[in-house]
């Protein structure tokens, strides 16, 4: 976008001397440049309370797909909306999240820590408990379940997870999610039966999924972390795909979340608003921070090289 809008200034400005012509191709350089900078620092996660499950499922709801019989449970505190998603390079940028804690701790355009942690004192999840292995349960769930009907043999919707568990706790007990009808999780690694959990998608395992953003890894070397917002470690955006459906057959759906065994350290799950619909949604692809600094590297020597023309 930058290069066109360049190249235009210098088509444009030949009719009336080079002169002018380097002075504003510089100066367009510039502007975008800073335009990159300032997004990069100024803006991420937005995260807006919870109002109702009527209104988070709703929007939620994508073409081919309609809703009812919603509810939820859980601390209002632990669910909500989001925006700004891309900024931060979550690769969703607006929609609904599900958390084992505050969600409002996400708010922000940093990782402000290695274990941010909040006990919410509320029941587990059967269903999740069920993914667990024996003799482990949940606390604090969060849970938005709801009636829904396709028009075709199936449904889809997109989603990220994250948690403050990485990279630490690979291996251990960990915070759980899914997505279930009749008791059967549909959040999987693609092309598996393997749930997306923080043992199954990490450095080690599935590393082509996960996006690592460990404050413990980052912060006290570089004095940042790559991504900014504040778990530290998330997955790529996973689609759930629910095939075999009847069409027009009603199914209940679950979307939960919970804290395993104890109730330290946050996780959540974002899930793309309008994604929820009869066909898979589109996933915009989001620069990387370490990209979008190369591009502006990049535009900066541009501007230089101009300069010295002059």
């Amino acid at each position: 976008m930058f290069v066109v809008y360049a190249e235009y200034t210098k088509y444009k400005n030949n009719l009336r001397g080079g002169c002018i012509m380097k002075k504003r191709y510089f100066a367009s350089t510039l502007v975008a440049l800073f335009m990159v900078m300032f997004s990069m620092s100024a803006y991420g996660v937005e995260i807006t309370a919870f109002d109702s499950a009527e209104n988070m499922a709703q929007y939620l709801v994508g073409p081919g797909v309609a809703i009812s019989n919603i509810s939820y449970n859980g601390a209002t505190a632990a669910s909500g909306y989001f925006t700004g998603g891309n900024a931060s390079g979550i690769g969703i940028d607006e929609g609904v999240i599900l958390t084992s804690g505050y969600a409002e701790n996400v708010n922000g355009t940093t990782n402000t820590g290695d274990g941010v942690s909040t006990e919410l004192f509320t029941p587990g999840d059967a269903n999740l408990n069920s993914l667990l292995e024996s003799g482990e349960f949940t606390h604090d769930a969060a849970v938005l379940e709801f009636d829904f009907t396709s028009i075709s043999d199936a449904a889809y919707f997109n989603y990220v997870f994250a948690s403050e568990e990485y990279n630490e706790y690979v291996g251990s007990f960990n915070d759980v999610f899914g997505f279930f009808i009749n008791d059967v999780n549909y959040a999987l690694i693609p092309g598996t039966q393997t749930p997306v959990s923080i043992n199954n998608v990490n450095l080690y395992n599935n590393p082509d999924y996960y996006n690592d953003n460990d404050y413990g890894d980052y912060y006290y070397s570089t004095g940042s972390t790559p991504y900014n917002f504040e778990y530290d470690g998330f997955t790529d955006v996973l689609v759930a795909s629910i095939t075999g459906l009847n069409p027009n057959q009603t199914y209940h759906i679950k979307l939960a979340i919970a804290d395993t065994k104890d109730e330290a350290l946050d996780s959540g799950v974002f899930i793309q608003a309008g994604s929820f619909g009869n066909e898979p949604h589109p996933v915009d692809p989001v620069p990387e921070p370490a990209t979008m600094i190369l591009l502006g590297s990049g535009l900066l020597g541009l501007a230089g090289m101009r300069r010295k023309m002059k």
